[in-house]
């Protein structure tokens, strides 16, 4: 009797430790696979790139450019009488506004040398600092949210992302981007281009977006 006893007792443990090995083998399928330690998935995020697609480095100057026909670059204007340039606006192809654009730099606060896609940045106009104005050249987003220049690097108002644009059969580059306002903890808006004050003029907000291209100066 007693090793009949032990027999059951043997057989009833061996089938409770298949139990967990089963339900495991179950949960796991071709539709949810298995994603081991060492894969690199989604590790790294795509570099941004110019419009020779080589990525955008930090401390270099690059003109930022509307591609679509009638667009033109971004620069820093005053509007206003201001004692310095206030706005971020952008040349068009009208005889009264056109231009080069101005370059900007980008600030990373992580430990890259290449600005990377949905990588929150800060955006600063390429002024030398010892010169006039040459501390009011951050961009950040102000209560109206159009987007203007005097922000502190670091503030919420002044973290922007850039996110690539997928399209065909581009005037100017492949390599078009969407620049969004990203202030931490919000969601992201779109940066895009509106009349004010008869000026082209970059905005954050939800009614539309703007394609954008990256050309090293």
């Amino acid at each position: 009797m007693k090793s009949i006893n032990i027999l059951c007792f043997l057989l009833l443990s061996t089938t409770l430790s298949l139990v967990p090995f089963v339900a495991f083998s179950r949960s796991f399928t071709s539709d949810n696979p298995i994603v081991l330690p060492t894969t690199t998935h989604n590790l790294i995020d795509p570099a941004v790139l110019d419009v020779d697609g080589v990525p955008l480095k930090i401390g270099e100057d690059y003109i930022i450019n509307n591609p679509l026909i009638g667009g033109g670059a971004v620069y820093w204007k005053n509007i206003g009488n201001h004692k310095c340039p206030n706005v971020v606006s952008q040349h068009t192809s009208s005889i009264d506004n056109i231009g080069d654009g101005m370059p900007v730099k980008f600030v990373l606060k992580a430990n890259d040398d290449v600005i990377r896609e949905m990588v929150a940045i800060n955006i600063k106009f390429s002024n030398d600092t010892s010169k006039p104005c040459g501390n009011e050249t951050v961009w950040k987003v102000d209560d109206k949210e159009f987007v203007v220049t005097g922000g502190t690097l670091g503030n919420e108002n002044t973290f922007f992302k850039i996110m690539k644009y997928e399209t065909e059969g581009t005037v100017r580059s492949k390599y078009e981007y969407k620049l969004l306002y990203c202030p931490p903890q919000l969601m992201c808006k779109d940066v895009t281009v509106a009349s004010h004050e008869n000026y082209p003029r970059l905005v954050a907000g939800n009614n539309g977006f703007q394609q954008f291209v990256f050309m090293k100066t």
